[in-house]
């Protein structure tokens, strides 16, 4: 069984043979060279996607009994709902600054790589353990998100010339995500009790970034490389 530094190490070299950091979208992005339609896109699909994150946290919160779990996941879920700061009308906010209107950016229909992340989460929550859920949502989703959007803060300022009440909703993700990451992997760490699960949760890691990523693909080939895989899409992003 791997000690508990060991261990970590694992996991997060898991997680990041599929970082979606690596991405050819994030990386076009942060190179300040992403156009307002493929901006646009994320924004709408990512709404469908982080819209249900509270819904993922009230899941494990309501099967998890393990009291530290039960104490992330209800920060998570408070973060999310609270009526002054909630994590989708920041979103929205974005949305607005790059033209769209609050229901445009709201109403976007899930390609179907979103659909399918969406779908890999809730049969993870459902249909495998405990320790396999915190682990996808903490570590293999979560925990990627500070080295997502750490590098999109300056061109999204400077080149894009937005404000920074435009972008809170990028700003403020690089810092809650880094200690709610670091809070799973702790979590994860104190509940793996042998070999096996330390196997079973180090390949539920890497098969959520790769979820991620596959995500990452239906934006990029919809809206960068414009292939128009999925034409019922059409032009809700359109500039």
């Amino acid at each position: 069984m791997l000690g508990p530094v060991e261990y970590r190490k694992a996991l997060e070299a898991a997680r990041d043979e599929w970082h979606s950091k690596n991405h050819p979208f994030f990386k076009t992005w942060a190179a300040g060279e992403l156009s307002n339609a493929a901006m646009r896109a994320y924004c709408q699909q990512h709404f469908n996607f982080v819209s249900n994150a509270s819904r993922y946290s009230g899941i494990m919160y309501g099967l998890c009994d393990w009291h530290d779990a039960r104490e992330l996941l209800l920060e998570n879920l408070n973060e999310e709902e609270d009526p002054d700061e909630r994590h989708v009308d920041l979103l929205s906010r974005f949305g607005m600054a790059l033209g769209m209107t609050f229901e445009e950016g709201r109403s976007a229909p899930d390609l179907p790589t979103t659909a399918a992340l969406k779908d890999f989460i809730i049969n993870t929550l459902m249909m495998k353990s405990v320790l396999e859920g915190i682990a996808t949502l903490t570590i293999g989703l979560e925990s990627q998100v500070p080295e997502l959007y750490a590098p999109l803060i300056d061109p999204l300022r400077n080149v894009y010339g937005f404000s920074d009440t435009d972008i809170e909703f990028f700003t403020l993700h690089v810092v809650a995500d880094v200690e709610h990451g670091d809070a799973g992997f702790e979590i994860i760490t104190n509940h793996s009790v042998d070999e096996r699960d330390q196997r079973m949760v180090i390949e539920q890691v890497r098969l959520a970034a790769m979820k991620r990523w596959f995500y990452m693909d239906g934006l990029w080939l919809q809206y960068v490389e414009g292939r128009q895989w999925y034409p019922e899409a059409g032009a809700q992003a359109a500039a």
